[in-house]
């Protein structure tokens, strides 16, 4: 492999228009919706990367950073855009190790660093629309990375240390009780225990709002009545935590419905 600490590199502002994705590129698949997410990081924060390219007869191909070209291309309305700084390789076989390397050694950030990172960007006042569009991330996602980030941090150190999954991590999030939280944690760790056990173990008590009986009271009659919920994000449901009521309310609902149909002379 070419020795390539001593490579002569060099700094180029650049009009985009002289910019194009080279053939040495290996990203040839992109999804659009994220080249937009990407566009509006870049226009709030500006561009944080260089993009990386040789100069060819067309002009200069952008070997490393095809998806920030991309966003560049949608912020040509915005003169901050229109000159691009650029590394530019003295050679088509630097260019060609950039290339290769630099989508190689790309690593993501583990999810219990996201987690933290997320957790300590919304103390620091940031909202959540600014996290999504600092990270290229749905607010969906945000919300999500948030409520983990809520946790006890043993529950993240279990994560970290690969003690549970991301899915038992959530599975965490239905509890608002840290005492049962570490005691089940502690009981679960390494286990391999399945996500539906954990919970079970944190509300072995709690309905689904799916369950007939919330369905017929409705869930915000119960609530009405005193009863409690949780919602479970990563689920997309709400959880009702005191079951007796709502059997109190389903009966009295089926009760009135049984009297109300023999009075019009149903049996």
């Amino acid at each position: 492999m070419n020795d390539q600490s001593n490579i002569p590199v060099t700094f180029e502002e650049i009009p985009f228009a002289d910019l194009h994705i080279s053939d040495l590129n290996p990203r040839k698949v992109v999804n659009e919706a994220s080249i937009i997410t990407l566009a509006e990081n870049i226009r709030a924060y500006g561009l944080i990367q260089n993009l990386a390219g040789y100069r060819e007869e067309t002009g200069v191909g952008v070997v490393v950073g095809g998806r920030r070209y991309r966003a560049l291309a949608l912020l040509q309305d915005n003169k901050r855009f229109q000159m691009v700084t650029v590394k530019v390789a003295p050679d088509q076989a630097t260019a060609e190790y950039w290339a290769t390397s630099e989508n190689a050694q790309r690593e993501a950030l583990h999810p219990a660093d996201e987690i933290q990172d997320f957790g300590a960007m919304e103390k620091r006042g940031a909202t959540v629309a600014d996290i999504a569009t600092a990270y290229g991330a749905t607010e969906a996602h945000v919300y999500r990375r948030l409520a983990l980030a809520a946790l006890p941090c043993p529950v993240i150190d279990a994560l970290r240390s690969g003690d549970i999954s991301l899915s038992n991590a959530a599975a965490f999030t239905i509890s608002d009780d840290e005492n049962l939280t570490l005691e089940v944690l502690e009981n679960v760790r390494g286990t391999g225990e399945s996500d539906h056990r954990i919970k079970k173990m944190l509300k072995p008590d709690a309905i689904k709002d799916s369950d007939r009986r919330a369905i017929y009271v409705g869930v915000e009659a119960y609530i009405e009545a005193g009863g409690r919920t949780s919602s479970d994000l990563f689920a997309d449901e709400v959880l009702i935590d005191d079951p007796a009521i709502l059997d109190g309310l389903f009966r009295k609902k089926l009760t009135e419905a049984s009297e109300a149909s023999i009075a019009e002379g149903w049996k």
